[in-house]
């Protein structure tokens, strides 16, 4: 089984018109979810991002 974030080829393109692109799916979608997130990840970026420690260093140098 291949990892979460490798490509799948031609068939993984097929399949992206099915993905929600919404200009919110990343938003909290139910009461406690932002809840949670904030305990696991702290106040979302300025774009409303949660994101672990890690990925905000990891951005800021690319």
């Amino acid at each position: 089984m291949p990892q979460t974030n490798e490509p799948q080829g031609p068939a993984e393109i097929q399949l992206m018109g099915q993905v929600d692109v919404h200009l919110n799916a990343h938003r909290p979608t139910e009461p406690d979810e932002e809840e949670v997130l904030r305990q696991l990840y702290g106040d979302p970026d300025p774009d409303g991002f949660f994101r672990s420690a890690g990925e905000a260093d990891e951005e800021a140098t690319d």
